[in-house]
């Protein structure tokens, strides 16, 4: 049903005019959800849905017996709103998104049956191939939104003139010709389309008629009126598609499966299509648009037919088959109309289609003509072929067992319908397909012609004789039918196997990825910090302005205690690399933290000076908990000299980059102009006077909830990662200490809440009071024991820490009730001094204190 309501919403919906549809995505980036239905929209998006109909009736039938029949419609149904987002969006963007959509549900569908290597084997193969064109096609398509200065097409077509002068314009037409012409398996991509018949009969019904494989095609009648123009373009789509076009009709020839012939031929449809939108006139794009209606109607009939006879007979090998038209009656008919639509033979769409592409090849050249005459008499054998062999021909000693299949409706009845819509749609609907398919969408694809409509009898001309000698042709090369196979087989055996060319492409790529891995994944912290580091020194010194007079400028207005505290820095780095022993190592370690407090001190920091403090007295904690099972330095196996003199130059190339880039950068005017919005905005936008605080549970509040999620999360995964009582905790037998922890760790809490309280006026804040509240609960598990201290918060830690994270998240999502963004402050002065930002505010202190003490607690608890 959801395929017809989408019909019927398509058809309601459609204005030859063209209608449009815009929603908000991105505002800040100019984006939006945009959908156009205009003449070439709405032909595909009547076949993706006219033929899902189909397809889903007649999967409901083929796979009744299957168990995963549930997920194959799930599947099946994303693929076709996926289809629809592609043929249906106004923003390329959009586009993008849709049809890599499109790849992922396509690989769910020709993998349906993984148990068997060769389906998955497959998928990913298409997976690949369309996947690495998508990547391509994003480039072009960013590249062309940036020429125009615009991502809605309706915007970018309208600056044609423009685009085609710009430097991108080459570059973006080879990326977006990538993208469609793997989607559309031209050569050299074509193979894997024959390769996903390894998909249930339906899927190739669906993807490989009316939907996948011509997602490319559209692409290129969509941006058509932007590249048409270009040399590259006229002769990249004429010979790609020329040669796409013959070589598979030769390669469907040779095949002895009903779904590889088909396949094939279809790529020869898509050759062909290709071939017409390179040659872009009046008369190729009617003869493309004839072409995609007749194609999509056949094709999908023509699969469900060798779907029927495969049920039946159990093979779709056409050497085992014979005489089925007795059993397959309904078959058999559909199969007959789908096979004159082929060969083109009037009045079925097809031969309009052939018609017309005629037309277009004698206005080219005669060499166009001849290749297409044939293209279209391989293709009049082979169809020739699928029908006569298996249905026509006698038996040739024991019949073939064949099931009765018909007696289900739905096997029949979907290709029946289908060959009954291709008689009738030139018969009595030619008038409508011109008034609303062919003319809106031959102007769409080339917005300045005035094409004619589209008639059935034009009198003896040339185009009509060289219909009728590619049926002579055809039924010729079908006489000698087994001859012709066995030397295309002979020939063709010759040339190079493309999926083997992909096979070996792939392993090359494999192998290299392991040669790599294992140069550099060494499973040595090391090496590993080594080469990062490493190459973040070349980075910077590559792109850092060495300037040795600008900083001896810099120089000039320095104080005699920056120097002072700048030395010390300096030392205690030192004294870290060269120390012996752990204690004083991390007596160094402590010194560079509270020298790099004092430097936010002295430049008007106090947030973050106290942040800081705060993370260094935590650190001594860790640090006590961990030294004790840390190995003497003395024994840690020391580098050799060359290593480390290596490291004594990375570490001293990213130390003077940084300062060179450091003084590169506030040599320069600081703009102040966000330093002011925030000043003059801090207390009529977030009621506070400490800009730090309000900056972080108001205008950037969106940051500080990921950072405290962050935290919790982080001590989930050590939790996770540690046993408990991996470090095992030791009481400290101190009376002294014992008394006293439990007066300063009060005081503590009690400092904790008041700085929490205070945070949005002077400098305090949650975050900086959970620091405190953790570092007195910190003391008081040291002078008793991580139970007792467990026992006194009366709730697991990551409780508490999950609780913070929810009323951070009610405190913004009540913003949410007045219709503002998520996280707007709101504030309720006039009744308490209270708003949504301390509430936040809270959940960011409960948050911490939760997450850093479930970690503490868990690691130094003694384990049952």
């Amino acid at each position: 049903m959801f395929p017809f309501l989408i019909l019927t919403t398509v058809l309601s919906l459609y204005d030859p005019q063209g209608v449009s549809w815009s929603f908000p995505w991105v505002p800040s980036l100019g984006l939006a959800l945009s959908f156009r239905l205009d003449g070439l929209s709405f032909l595909f998006a009547c076949l993706i849905s006219g033929i899902g109909t189909m397809v889903q009736i007649y999967a409901l039938a083929y796979l009744k017996e299957h168990k995963q029949r549930l997920a194959f419609h799930c599947y099946l149904t994303a693929f076709m709103v996926a289809m629809l987002g592609v043929v249906l969006s106004d923003n390329v963007l959009l586009l993008f998104v849709f049809w890599e959509l499109t790849t992922v549900t396509s690989y769910l569908l020709i993998g349906f049956n993984h148990e068997a290597l060769k389906s998955r084997k497959n998928a990913l193969q298409s997976l690949l191939i369309t996947g690495a064109g998508g990547l391509a096609l994003l480039a072009g398509l960013i590249m062309l939104g940036s020429m125009a200065g615009s991502y809605e097409l309706t915007s970018i077509l309208a600056q044609v003139g423009e685009i085609s002068n710009h430097a991108l314009f080459l570059p973006s037409l080879v990326l977006i010709l990538l993208g469609a012409l793997t989607k559309s398996a031209q050569f050299p991509f074509h193979f894997w389309l024959p390769n996903a018949m390894a998909a249930p009969t339906p899927v190739s019904a669906y993807l490989h008629s009316a939907t996948m494989v011509k997602a490319g095609i559209y692409l290129l009648a969509v941006v058509s009126p932007i590249y048409s123009h270009s040399e590259v373009w006229f002769y990249t789509l004429t010979l790609l598609g020329g040669f796409t076009a013959l070589w598979c009709a030769l390669m469907a020839l040779k095949q002895t499966d009903l779904k590889l012939m088909l396949a094939y031929s279809t790529t020869v449809v898509l050759g062909k299509l290709t071939f017409l939108l390179g040659i872009g006139s009046d008369l190729a794009l009617k003869s493309a648009l004839m072409l995609i209606v007749a194609h999509a109607l056949y094709k999908a009939g023509l699969f469900m037919v060798v779907g029927n006879i495969d049920k039946a007979a159990g093979t779709r090998e056409i050497s085992q088959l014979r005489g089925l038209r007795s059993v397959l009656k309904i078959s058999f008919v559909a199969a007959v109309v789908a096979v004159l639509s082929t060969s083109g033979v009037p009045p079925l769409p097809g031969f309009l289609g052939k018609e017309y592409m005629y037309k277009a090849g004698l206005e080219v050249s005669n060499w166009a003509v001849f290749l297409m005459v044939l293209v279209n008499a391989l293709t009049v054998t082979l169809v020739m072929a699928l029908l006569i062999k298996p249905f026509t021909t006698r038996h040739q000693g024991e019949p073939t067992q064949v099931k009765p299949v018909e007696l289900n409706k739905g096997l029949w009845m979907p290709p029946f319908m289908l060959a009954i819509i291709s008689v009738l749609a030139t018969l009595i609907g030619l008038g409508w397909l011109n008034e609303q398919v062919i003319i809106p969408g031959v102007t769409t694809i080339a917005p300045v012609s005035t094409p004619e409509p589209v008639k059935m009898w034009h009198g003896i001309n040339t185009p009509l004789i060289l219909s009728v000698v590619t049926l002579a042709l055809g039924v010729l090369l079908y006489k000698v039918y087994p001859s012709l196979t066995t030397l295309l087989d002979r020939q063709l055996s010759k040339m190079p196997c493309a999926n083997r060319v992909f096979d070996n492409l792939l392993h090359a790529m494999v192998s290299f990825a392991k040669w790599q891995t294992n140069l550099l994944q060494t499973k040595r912290m090391s090496v590993y910090g080594l080469l990062s580091f490493g190459a973040l020194a070349v980075l910077l010194i590559t792109h850092t302005p060495m300037s040795l007079s600008q900083f001896a400028g810099r120089l000039e207005g320095i104080k005699l205690y920056e120097l002072v505290i700048a030395a010390l820095l300096i030392a205690s780095s030192f004294v870290v690399i060269i120390s012996r022993t752990k204690f004083l190592a991390v007596a160094a370690l402590g010194m560079i933290g509270f020298m790099t407090t004092l430097v936010f001190m002295i430049y008007s920091a106090p947030d973050v000076a106290k942040t800081q403090l705060l993370v260094e007295t935590l650190m001594v904690v860790f640090l006590v908990l961990l030294m004790r099972h840390v190995p003497k330095l003395s024994t840690v196996k020391q580098h050799s000299k060359g290593r480390r003199v290596l490291h004594a130059l990375v570490a001293g190339s990213i130390g003077v980059a940084v300062t060179m880039m450091l003084i590169s950068i506030t040599a320069d005017p600081i703009d102040m102009s966000v330093s002011q919005f925030f000043n003059e905005q801090s207390v009529p936008g977030g009621h506070g006077r400490n800009i730090v605080n309000v900056i972080l549970v108001d205008f950037r509040a969106f940051d500080t909830f990921g950072e405290v999620l962050v935290v919790a999360l982080a001590g989930l995964c050590a939790v996770s990662l540690l046993k408990p009582g991996s470090v095992p905790s030791t009481k400290v037998k101190s009376l002294i200490l014992g008394t006293a922890s439990h007066i300063v760790a009060a005081l503590m809490l009690v400092f904790s809440l008041y700085l929490l309280m205070r945070g949005h006026n002077s400098p305090g804040g949650g975050f900086i009071g959970a620091l405190i509240a953790v570092i007195g609960l910190s003391l008081l598990m040291f002078a008793e024991s991580p139970q007792y201290v467990r026992e006194r918060l009366h709730y697991a830690p990551f409780s508490i820490a999950m609780l913070g994270v929810f009323i951070s998240f009610a405190a913004g999502a009540v913003s949410l009730v007045f219709n503002l963004p998520f996280l707007t402050g709101l504030w309720w002065k006039d009744v308490l001094p209270l708003g949504t930002p301390l509430i936040f505010d809270i959940g960011i202190y409960l948050g911490v204190i939760g997450g850093v003490m479930g970690m503490i607690l868990h690691v130094t608890e003694e384990m049952d």
